[in-house]
């Protein structure tokens, strides 16, 4: 079968949707071509495909379709991804369509609370963490979920939110009255099938090469690098950093090579408007500067950028070639510059840019963070306040760590008051109950301790600095601020000249329940 009598069957099969999702774009991708069909047919799949080919809109459209024909009575399809900003542009492009075909739209994150589990929306975006809270406190909103959709997945999996993910996806089946379908969407995975076969079994793979050409240079300095995109009249960069601390650095030593009114920031500690605004920005201005952190590695619309440039190589060829899918969306070939800092580094560059011209990400051995075993016990019994049985725990916890591990652990939580044993059954402490209140329990992200910074003359957050913080003057947002005063958890601040650069705690490296393992388990 041609493509285009493929493209037509496929319209065919969308009677209700296909106006409000393709219309406008009069074709559907190669991607969509193959998992449309697959999904009406009631088929789980992991989908991966390049940045930009159209994953999202192949599985939406698809489940909404199937929802109009057999319309649930409640909540229908939960789609999860990594990021708060990510859901929050997902809204943007989805509510629209949504709407026009008469299904309901929600987010559920700590900053947005949407969702009614009352009288619930047929579509839910939202975090692992949310969706742990809403298993745990409204487990009956779940009866009807018919679907279970798994976005950007390389950046879950692998980690202890893809593992706690994982545990959510086999608890949603328990509590769903039917059994939900399953679709997992990634851009750059190195065993498609071993990381679905983490989430769900009886699955398909549709995994389409990346077709976009890659043209990559390396300059020694930003200088180099933003003189070579002027010399090719380059007129919207990205340009990308591994830490807060470089893209506050970077920002103002391009203010000499870049005029300011065309210069933006973004990365996770900068607040939520600051952000919107930088977003807005990119996507609206003809032309513009705008260093950020991962924070814009994936899907959140900043319009077509003409350039990606890499301040230093990225953690993994994964993690490049989501950073370079950035720019060049809607051309063939796609543009790179990478600046190195050493020698060595440019090697590394080398090396990474010529793996993923070839489609090469390199593989990590997979090991279950035993950490999500604690959380999701808390978040378990905090859910059943008249106790489980070891036999439940065991299920879940089955192909995850063996029933040894999951005795060793409850008693150690036991011997430090977290869980108790009563009449063959275990129940959440005092301790645990309280836990959940907080809402402590359905996240194993580390805290860390952050002070909110404050214009003292506007009132104006101007995002989150962390505790190791150099009192005088430091920079966020691009600019140089002075600490007037600290007040509690709040910093206010005047506008300064210039001065010292803030030093960005790292994170935490182990997750937040690590602290409750035994010894021996850590």
């Amino acid at each position: 079968m041609t493509e285009e009598l493929a493209a037509l069957e496929v319209r065919r099969a969308l009677p209700h949707t296909w106006g409000a999702f393709f219309g406008r774009f009069g074709r559907l991708q190669p991607i969509q071509i193959l998992a449309i069909p697959l999904i009406l047919r009631g088929r789980n799949a992991i989908i991966c495909s390049p940045t930009a080919s159209g994953k999202t809109e192949a599985v939406v459209a698809p489940v909404a379709e199937l929802l109009l024909r057999e319309p649930p009575s409640g909540l229908g399809a939960i789609y999860i991804s990594p990021t708060r900003a990510l859901l929050n542009d997902l809204y943007h492009r989805l509510v629209g369509p949504l709407s026009t075909v008469g299904l309901s739209l929600a987010v559920k994150t700590a900053e947005r609370r949407m969702f009614n589990p009352l009288r619930p929306q047929t579509f839910l975006l939202a975090t692992p963490e949310s969706l742990d809270s809403l298993v745990c406190r409204s487990p009956h909103a779940l009866a009807q979920a018919r679907f279970l959709i798994l976005d950007e997945i390389h950046l879950l999996d692998g980690t202890y939110r893809g593992d706690q993910l994982r545990l959510l996806t086999k608890r949603i089946s328990h509590l769903s009255k039917l059994q939900p379908r399953c679709y997992a969407l990634s851009a750059t995975l190195a065993d498609v099938r071993e990381t679905a076969s983490r989430y769900f079994a009886d699955f398909e793979v549709l995994a389409l090469p990346g077709a976009r050409e890659l043209e990559y240079a390396l300059f020694p300095s930003v200088t180099l690098a933003l003189a070579e995109a002027r010399r090719r009249r380059l007129q919207k960069i990205l340009v990308f950093c591994n830490r807060r601390k470089e893209v506050e650095d970077l920002i103002t030593e391009c203010r000499r090579l870049w005029p300011q009114d065309h210069l933006v920031a973004h990365h996770g500690k900068l607040s939520k408007p600051i952000r919107e605004a930088a977003e807005q920005f990119m996507r609206e201005s003809k032309w513009g500067l705008c260093i950020a952190t991962m924070t814009l590695e994936i899907g959140i619309d900043i319009g077509e950028i003409d350039l990606v440039i890499l301040y230093g190589a990225p953690w993994s060829v994964s993690s490049l070639l989501q950073r370079v899918g950035r720019g060049n969306r809607r051309k063939g070939r796609t543009l790179a510059f990478g600046v190195y800092r050493s020698p060595a580094e440019r090697i590394q560059f080398e090396e990474m840019f010529e793996l993923a011209k070839g489609g090469v990400v390199e593989r990590t051995a997979y090991t279950p963070d035993l950490s999500v075993v604690v959380q999701q016990v808390f978040s378990c019994l905090y859910e059943h306040r008249t106790g489980i049985d070891r036999e439940f725990l065991f299920q879940l916890f089955s192909g995850f760590c063996s029933p040894a591990v999951v005795d060793r652990l409850l008693y150690h939580l036991e011997s430090l008051g977290y869980v108790e044993l009563r009449r063959s059954k275990w129940f959440a402490s005092p301790k645990v109950i309280e836990m959940g209140e907080r809402g402590t329990v359905h996240s194993n992200i580390p805290e860390t301790r952050d002070y909110r910074v404050l214009d003292e003359t506007t009132g104006v957050t101007l995002g989150e600095i962390s505790t190791a913080f150099v009192e005088g003057v430091f920079r966020i947002a691009g600019k140089a601020w002075r600490v007037v005063r600290i007040e509690g958890s709040r910093i206010y601040v005047r506008p300064a000249s210039g001065g010292e650069v803030a030093r960005f705690a790292p994170a935490a490296p182990q997750a937040a329940f690590s602290k409750l393992l035994p010894p021996e388990l850590q």
